[in-house]
């Protein structure tokens, strides 16, 4: 269900909440293997997870260069 919502949002409001997501999730992640458990799994899956949302950022950077170069105009969007 949550993939349909994710897949039926436009680019500019989908891409946002996944960055955020990630930030969050990676730094409940961080703290739960630092502050609470220690282990190794939940600092691979945290640097996973920022790593994804890293990807995020410099695809909606990019986007947003070329659409700047652009002229602001998307047809279609």
């Amino acid at each position: 269900m949550v993939g349909l919502v994710l897949r039926a949002l436009p680019f500019w409001v989908r891409e946002p909440l996944l960055i955020v997501f990630g930030v969050v999730f990676a730094g409940f992640l961080f703290y739960v293997a630092v502050v609470r458990d220690g282990g190794w799994a939940a600092v691979g899956i945290g640097a996973a997870a920022l790593l994804f949302t890293a990807i995020r950022v410099h695809t909606v950077r990019r986007a947003w260069q070329d659409r700047r170069r652009e002229g602001g105009v998307t047809p279609g969007v």
